[in-house]
């Protein structure tokens, strides 16, 4: 066989092919460790049409389905979960952004990641604590090359968003999300437990936490480690946190990594960058990190504390039974390698994620907007019920757009952009070969 169609027979196997990796990142914006994700790339277009909690065209149901798939939604509202939204199937993009009116949430339980090629955009997970389901409100246990991009988490009973494994879990992103109001004494079964992020990982693997919001929790903003002994496992986590706000902890530091003080001689290499960090009302101290782990590496740089970036940058970080050898082998010269995030100075970036972060399309509900609102008044505190700040806001839908073809785009946007509103096939198309379907288009607001 010649050899230019051998190479041409590679290239469209390539892309056939679903773990293929991608030639783009999973949409424009999409950064660090999870920008590769295929998400359903090219798969069917499976609508969600009711709020039901399972059953024909429900979220479940497409949630459950096999193969590469976008979901698109032609209803708004509240989806009152019965038990844990469990993505287990690889190959999913959920698009929250094409619900017609205020836009989805889901209540009740868990969304649960734990699948390869996961995209989830503009969804809210507020489970509250009527189920007494110790869960948080969405979480990333297994899987590889997963992103999670403006979404708002808020009312868990245990963590608000994680990322923990002992096991396999890669390339992870979650960015542009708020991460809100953990419940600090509800129904968990060792009391007072309202936090933000438990974030672990190993075995090289790396996730990347940017442009994000944190408010009113007790603890772990974030709290970064290893399960693994070094021993076991040389290569550790990889944790890049940069450009985020965190406002109102509870203690004196924001976010630790307790894996020292709990006998785990593991190895975590992180990035603290450019990060935002607000005492409010609860807060004890004015510290960012606190750490007790002789093993882990860290790079910490252009971090500011109530608006005052100090020039000794480790001056936000305090150290547990650190000796001095163990201090210079702690602070890293230069940042830990990750992949790029385009990475603003923190009082830019303050400003950024107040406007910008959590699920935003089709529009921001009164919950964010409070959220928002308190950090930039220095208001709130930590809750221990939902009630005490209005619960649910109602989201009213509206009517979805004609979609003749079924294929998730709108006849008009196709007319507009020259595509067959009655041809189904042109969604996994790629009009102007840059690697993003026509759907893909759609969904991210680029002409095709």
């Amino acid at each position: 066989m010649h050899r230019p169609l051998l190479v041409l027979l590679s290239v469209l196997t390539s892309l056939s092919v679903p773990g293929a990796r991608a030639s783009v990142p999973a949409f424009p914006g999409a950064e660090g460790f999870g920008a590769q994700s295929l998400g359903g790339r090219g798969g069917k277009v499976l609508f969600v049409t009711n709020l039901n909690d399972a059953g024909p065209d429900s979220l479940r149901a497409a949630v459950e389905a096999d193969g590469p798939r976008t979901v698109v939604f032609r209803v708004s509202g509240t989806i009152a979960l019965k038990s844990t939204l469990a993505i287990r199937n690889s190959h999913i993009t959920i698009a929250g952004q094409t619900a017609p009116g205020d836009g989805i949430c889901l209540k009740n339980h868990a969304l649960a990641i734990a699948a390869d090629h996961v995209i989830v955009r503009y969804i809210r997970c507020r489970p509250g604590d009527n189920t007494e389901a110790e869960s948080d409100a969405l979480s990333i246990s297994s899987g590889r090359d997963i992103i999670v991009d403006h979404c708002s988490a808020s009312w868990s009973v245990d963590e608000t968003l994680s990322a923990s494994t002992g096991g396999q879990l890669g390339n992870v992103t979650v960015q542009w999300c708020i991460i809100s109001e953990s419940l600090h004494d509800s129904s968990h079964h060792k009391g007072a437990h309202g936090y933000g992020s438990l974030i672990r990982g190993g075995w090289g693997n790396g996730y990347t936490f940017h442009h994000n919001l944190y408010a009113h929790h007790h603890a772990r903003l974030p709290r970064p480690g290893n399960y693994n002994d070094r021993s076991k496992d040389p290569d550790g986590f990889i944790f890049d946190f940069r450009n985020n706000v965190i406002y109102n902890w509870a203690g004196r530091a924001a976010g630790y990594n307790a894996d020292g003080s709990n006998g785990t001689n593991s190895i975590t290499k992180m990035n603290f960058v450019g990060n935002y960090y607000k005492t409010g009302v609860n807060s004890a101290g004015s510290l960012a990190f606190s750490e007790s782990t002789r093993s882990a590496r860290a790079w910490f740089g252009g971090n500011c504390m109530n608006g005052s970036c100090p020039a000794e940058p480790w001056s936000l970080v305090t150290f547990s039974d650190f000796s001095p050898r163990d201090l210079g082998a702690y602070i890293q010269s230069e940042p830990i390698s990750v992949p790029p995030v385009r990475t603003d100075d923190a009082v830019a970036a303050y400003k950024r994620v107040l406007t910008e972060a959590g699920a935003v399309l089709p529009k921001r509900d009164a919950v964010d907007s409070r959220i928002v609102g308190e950090v930039g008044t220095g208001t709130g505190k930590i809750i221990n019920d939902e009630d005490e700040v209005g619960g649910w806001p109602e989201l009213k839908s509206a009517r979805p757009p004609k979609d003749s073809d079924r294929d998730g785009m709108p006849d008009d946007w196709e007319k507009r952009n020259g595509l067959d509103a009655s041809d189904s096939a042109d969604g996994s198309a790629d009009a102007d070969a840059d690697g993003y379907t026509n759907l893909e288009e759609y969904l991210d607001g680029i002409k095709p």
